[in-house]
């Protein structure tokens, strides 16, 4: 790593020489000659070091040493004087100084206390880094995948997690929408404050209202004290509202409300709460049919919906089953004290080629079975559930992982033939190449026959 140092001085001669040193070394470096001039450096970032004289015509090097340890902190600063005291000393470091040096300087010394602090500054960098790392790595939270189009759905989480804007998070159910939401949670500036969740299909209508906006004592039958909703709990945080499409008309007004106005009223009550709550909502729904069915409030669509990430299907991104094959293994080992180490050609090419109408939900359920009924190191096509085996498409082609363009293209030519009861011209028509290609591809798998030949 190639470090920038920025030198302050107002004596020419320091300054240049010192850059001159520095740049012999093998750093980069600017020089100021003056506070307000090391400021605009400072400013415009991409500064790892400052070595600043402290006596300084306008803005002295105290000010400059002030304003990076406040503004600044993993910049470490060297001040310099020609005016040593104990007093300018420990003023300096007691300000946040690296270090302090008396003029006429010792260069080696001085050198010796560059490669220190910025070692510090480097280890800094990195703890910085794996911060982000770490950061990053709990907001994919299971967002286990590879393909393109998870890819896109990444990097909308990416965009949408630090702003207030509402999120409408939709897809088929199982795809993983809670997922997502807790990807946006976590990498949000939010991530330490309350993450409320509210599965809305699961409430009766009449306990919903209550259970996201809390009630009044008395409020109805049963109600023997003061409740706080979900709204209230979730105040500076977030609110996940599940099913959104299953609420009723009298909620869905009050929600809207609260998403225009950030305010509400408990049930039976009348004091206004005002509450500072990000929104993310999801549903298996198409809600923009709701809308034009009347079911549910066009205006509270379009508030819900400032951002929509749509979770494909785990049928369009099956790339990802490789890895949420393994992401699950690791998981449900541990779970159940097991050590299957992977899966049989045939138990890949069935899950492979599964169409998993319950996506990911179904694909985790299925593995966690596969390894409870697993006897050896690999889970088999037997450990697989029934269903899967049954439903399986007879007339599709099985492909394994791991095949040859060249071995590919042979069962693919072997099972038409087979499908098609041996007829080679109506194998060459369906697969769309010649006749004679077709001989030469069978002579070449060791199956020469004659036109005549029925195979």
């Amino acid at each position: 790593m190639k470090f920038t140092i920025l030198v302050i001085d107002d004596e020419k001669n320091i300054r240049e020489g010192l850059a001159a040193d520095f740049e012999m070394d093998g750093y980069n470096v600017k020089i100021a000659a003056n506070g307000d001039e090391g400021l605009e450096y400072l400013s415009r970032g991409d500064i790892d070091l400052v070595i600043t004289d402290l006596r300084m015509p306008g803005t002295s090097g105290e000010e400059v040493l002030k304003k990076v340890t406040a503004e600044m902190p993993g910049i470490p600063v060297i001040v310099l004087t020609g005016h040593g005291s104990i007093d300018s000393a420990v003023k300096a470091m007691h300000n946040g100084a690296y270090d302090f040096l008396t003029k006429p300087l010792n260069l080696d010394h001085l050198e010796l206390v560059v490669k220190r602090a910025l070692k510090g500054r480097e280890l800094s960098l990195e703890h910085e880094q794996l911060l982000t790392e770490v950061k990053q790595t709990k907001s994919a939270g299971r967002l286990v995948s590879k393909s393109p189009a998870m890819q896109r759905v990444n990097t909308l989480i990416q965009k949408v997690s630090d702003s207030k804007i509402s999120v409408l998070i939709t897809g088929e159910s199982g795809v993983g929408k809670e997922v997502v939401a807790d990807a946006i949670q976590q990498s949000s500036s939010r991530a330490d404050k309350p993450f409320i969740k509210v599965h809305c299909a699961a409430l009766s209508e009449s306990l919903l209202e209550s259970e996201l906006f809390g009630h009044e004592k008395g409020a109805f039958t049963g109600a023997e004290s003061l409740h706080k909703g979900k709204f209230e709990l979730a105040d500076g945080g977030t609110i996940f509202l599940d099913e959104i499409g299953e609420i009723n008309p009298q909620v869905q007004v009050k929600l809207l409300r609260v998403l225009q106005e950030k305010k509400f009223e408990r049930v039976g009550g009348e004091e206004t709460i005002e509450v500072d709550v990000r929104v993310i909502a999801a549903t298996n729904k198409k809600l923009e049919d709701e809308v034009k069915n009347k079911k549910f409030r066009e205006d509270l669509y379009f508030r819900l919906k400032g951002i929509e990430i749509m979770v494909p299907p785990l049928r369009e991104r099956k790339d990802d089953i490789p890895l949420l094959l393994n992401s699950f293994l690791t998981r449900f080992n541990s779970e159940n004290g097991k050590s299957v180490k992977g899966f049989s050609k045939s138990a890949k090419n069935i899950l492979f080629n599964y169409d998993w109408p319950g996506n990911i939900r179904e694909l985790e359920h299925c593995i966690e079975s596969a390894v409870v009924m697993c006897q050896g190191d690999e889970i088999s096509s037997d450990d697989l559930t029934v269903q899967l085996n049954e439903d399986k498409n007879e007339s599709q082609i099985l492909i394994p992982f791991g095949l040859s363009l060249e071995e590919a293209e042979k069962i693919i030519i072997l099972e038409n033939l087979r499908s098609n009861n041996g007829n080679k011209s109506r194998t060459a028509d369906i697969l769309k190449i010649g006749r004679k290609t077709l001989h030469r591809k069978l002579n070449e798998y060791g199956l020469a026959v004659s036109d005549e030949d029925d195979i």
